[in-house]
């Protein structure tokens, strides 16, 4: 997609961007009170919390939820202005990943500052905890049949590629037309990554409720699982659009970009609606189990230092101390990430993304 074309598909992209967060302040508005106003999340209070002092820490709690909207308003007005507008698609990448760490560090310090106010009886740890020794494997959760559509997609879309290089008369760039799939592959490997890190998570469970506490736990893991599969596929997707979208004539050119911005909007609605069922279905499974405080077997709260820590002794790779979370570098599972976010900022400057 080129000109016009493309920019009107970012804006509108934009605007579905911007819808489904709109949804999603109005949801975590409302997150603290799911269980009650005998609860703060998963925080069992005194019942004077939310017209007494509780009522500064749900405040906060508000004001810190709106950090990331705050953050994009400037960054977009910029974009918009000068005209580099093709830069929103990573300013969205972004602000999906900061919206999810704000909230999930955002929700952990609320429930800190709430636990100051909380019933006495409510806080003993569980006596008797458990843990599945099932042993899960990535390849438990991989299906066979839509990884080989991927990587067949992927496969005919590069060998097309290597043809047009070599094929056409015009001189081409190696990054002009190779850019763009090798980009997509790397993300894909990034999604491969988070997947891995999902079905390696975990927790022990209390003996009351067990049953109900990990299979609210495992539908949470489909989810995430299926999040991650279909973000590979809109990738493949991508890698396969790409060699129809050089190949084709300046006359197809608009009606292949009105077809693609079409497409993806459609299903960008559609996926839409089918997160927000599937969260209200993963909501109603964890309301039904009773929120319960576990021993803390590994001293975390004694060993950790907010953020990072190193821990070569514990096996987790987030550990949650006293202030928080707590990112354990000692984990192999972190030396990956850390080496793979490098490799994704060589990569963004070799191919200088954007120009």
């Amino acid at each position: 997609m080129h000109g016009n074309d493309s920019l009107q598909y970012i804006v509108l992209l934009y605007l579905l961007f911007f819808g489904t967060r709109i949804r999603g302040y109005f949801r975590r508005w409302r997150q603290p009170l799911l269980r009650g106003r005998a609860w703060f999340f998963s925080v069992s209070v005194q019942p004077d919390f939310y017209t007494g002092a509780g009522r500064r820490v749900l405040h906060r709690y508000w004001m810190r939820m709106f950090i990331p909207c705050v953050l994009d308003i400037p960054i977009a007005m910029a974009a918009f202005v000068p005209g580099h507008i093709q830069y929103m698609p990573w300013l969205m990448v972004v602000q999906a990943a900061l919206i999810h760490i704000n909230h999930v560090f955002s929700v952990d310090r609320a429930e800190r500052q709430a636990r100051r106010f909380v019933l006495p009886e409510s806080e003993q740890p569980a006596a008797a905890v458990a843990c599945s020794l099932h042993a899960r494997r990535l390849r438990d959760y991989t299906h066979s049949k839509v990884e080989g559509a991927l990587a067949l997609s992927s496969a005919v879309a590069l060998l097309w590629l290597i043809r047009y290089y070599f094929a056409t008369a015009d001189h081409h760039s190696l990054r002009h037309v190779f850019g763009v799939p090798v980009l997509c592959l790397y993300i894909q490997l990034g999604l491969l990554f988070v997947k891995r890190v999902v079905v390696a998570w975990r927790n022990p469970v209390p003996r009351t409720q067990a049953a109900e506490h990990m299979e609210a736990r495992e539908e949470t893991r489909k989810y995430y699982l299926r999040m991650c599969d279909w973000n590979r596929a809109a990738a493949t997707a991508g890698i396969l659009f790409w060699p129809i979208l050089l190949s084709a004539s300046p006359a197809r050119l608009t009606r292949l970009s009105n077809v693609w911005t079409a497409s993806w909007l459609v299903i960008g609605v559609v996926a839409a609606v089918w997160v927000e069922i599937k969260r209200k279905q993963l909501v109603t499974m964890a309301l039904s189990v009773r929120p319960v405080k576990l021993p803390d077997l590994l001293h975390q709260a004694e060993v950790t230092r907010w953020p990072l820590c190193y821990q070569p002794s514990s096996p987790l790779l987030v550990l949650k101390g006293a202030r928080g979370y707590s990112l354990n570098l000692a984990n192999t599972l972190a030396h990956l990430g850390a080496a793979y976010m490098a490799g994704l900022m060589v990569l963004l400057v070799l191919l200088r993304t954007g120009y």
